[in-house]
């Protein structure tokens, strides 16, 4: 397991072609709480809808996260930023990418806040 305590991630989840998008992220999600074997441990809401994009809040518990992290260490390490919340981000907007999902993701303002 990692040394890190890690609280939830609250991410905003952006999009300009939102159904397929998040079809393909909540399928990553599912295969990684799979890897983790963990349940319940995302959500993501609905979207809002403002000039062409949809916007929404993509939440991640920070057991599923440390547990994440557990698994894909060195690629979560190896990945763009300074903080830790930062290459995890990066890591997994590249993962959704790879899988097809042009969503980007960014820090939600909530979750700098904590």
């Amino acid at each position: 397991m990692t040394d890190l305590v890690i609280g939830t991630f609250i991410l905003d989840f952006q999009s300009v072609d939102f159904d397929p998008d998040s079809r393909l992220a909540l399928q990553v999600l599912d295969e990684l709480q799979r890897e983790t074997q963990l349940e319940n441990v995302y959500a993501l809401d609905s979207p809002v809808q403002r000039a062409g994009w949809s916007f929404a809040k993509l939440f991640l518990s920070g057991q599923f996260v440390e547990n994440i992290y557990a698994d894909h260490r060195s690629e979560i390490d190896g990945a763009k930023g300074k903080k830790f919340e930062e290459r995890f981000i990066a890591w997994f907007g590249e993962l959704l990418k790879s899988k097809g999902c042009n969503a980007q993701l960014k820090m939600a303002p909530e979750m700098k806040a904590l």
